[in-house]
């Protein structure tokens, strides 16, 4: 779980070429070799060591974020289902909920949808409440068209085309063609954009973005046709409507005794989904840590850690280098006493 988490962490920086000097110089793969010579190997075991350290670092910072942020959900999760079951008890009579019953939940509801996880500018936790990974990704959004049929059956051919942002995609609508070859038609021209699209049990088209593009798409879609689906000539915006999943807690309701139970029952499987997260959190950092106390057993007390950057230094550009090194332990909250004492 660490490690998925930490793939969408890890941040690389290319080295820069430097305008070379007056002097002569070796080329760079010799450069390179003669300098890789000239390190001793137990000081580049050294400094790999404080490199896994340093990672090390960072993925348990991730861990301990993404574990608050569901702490908290799990908090407001529990509050949610006690002014539900509140609501549904005292309210027997009435098959509808005034507003003043419904607020306390409906305010709740909102810190939910608003909640953000994030480390280092990268989302930990999506807005289904699943922690994400390189082994779960986040959740798309899902969102239909407005007024528009895309796979209805017409009498002729049809080309389609769709903008979204900077990126445009065209796609030819076969007459007579049924709904599941028009569907598979349309999902095949939106991969390259890394959307799908599918067809919904009620026979709707549904289209599946990532949140970036949602936020691009939510006020409309740029789309131009022949006159079957849509009208020819200019580009027209055409309006869509976000399709909530259960897992999403906008689309919760508490208006009535029947909103409440199903809202009831799905509170309590988001808080078992989350609690089984927490978990396997929690397993991820114990391995973590054992791997870290492993990498600190092998030590060698006469190394030091100043010492072994500069040796290190002549491996690399000096000006990127030396902000990689700066950058890594700003970011782990490490001082040099501290990795040196690390590594000792």
């Amino acid at each position: 779980m660490l490690n998925g988490i930490s793939d969408s962490l890890n941040v690389q920086q290319r080295s820069q070429t430097v305008a070379p000097t007056a002097s002569v110089q070796l080329p760079v793969k010799e450069q390179t070799k003669a300098n890789v010579a000239s390190i001793p190997s137990h000081r580049l075991e050294s400094y790999n060591r404080w490199a896994k350290v340093t990672q090390g670092q960072h993925k348990i910072s991730a861990s301990q974020v993404a574990e608050l942020g569901l702490q908290q959900v799990q908090s407001l999760l529990k509050q949610l289902q006690g002014h539900s079951q509140q609501s549904l008890s005292s309210n027997l009579e009435s098959s509808k909920l005034d507003s003043q019953q419904m607020n306390p939940s409906l305010q709740i509801q909102q810190k939910l949808a608003q909640l953000e996880v994030s480390y280092q500018g990268k989302p930990l936790v999506d807005h289904q409440l699943n922690l994400i990974s390189s082994q779960r990704p986040a959740a798309k959004h899902s969102f239909s068209l407005k007024s528009v049929d895309l796979s209805a059956v017409k009498p002729r051919d049809e080309l389609i085309n769709m903008q979204l942002g900077s990126e445009s995609v065209r796609v030819l609508l076969p007459a007579n063609a049924q709904p599941a070859e028009l569907v598979s038609r349309l999902n095949n021209a939106l991969k390259p954009l890394d959307m799908q699209v599918l067809r919904s049990s009620e026979g709707r088209i549904i289209f599946k973005s990532s949140k970036q593009q949602w936020l691009q798409v939510q006020a409309g879609l740029l789309m131009t046709g022949q006159g079957q689906r849509l009208p020819a000539g200019d580009a027209r915006t055409i309006k869509v409507s976000e399709e909530l999943n259960w897992q999403d807690p906008r689309e919760w309701r508490f208006n009535s005794h029947a909103d409440l139970k199903q809202t009831m029952a799905k509170i309590a499987k988001t808080r078992h989904k989350v609690e089984s997260q927490l978990q396997e959190l929690n397993n991820s950092q114990q391995h973590l840590k054992q791997q870290l106390q492993k990498v600190n057993q092998h030590k060698d007390a006469k190394l030091d850690l100043d010492s072994t950057l500069t040796q290190v230094t002549g491996l690399m550009q000096s000006s990127p280098f030396s902000l990689q090194v700066t950058s890594l332990m700003a970011q782990a909250n490490f001082t040099r006493p501290q990795i040196s004492a690390l590594l000792a």
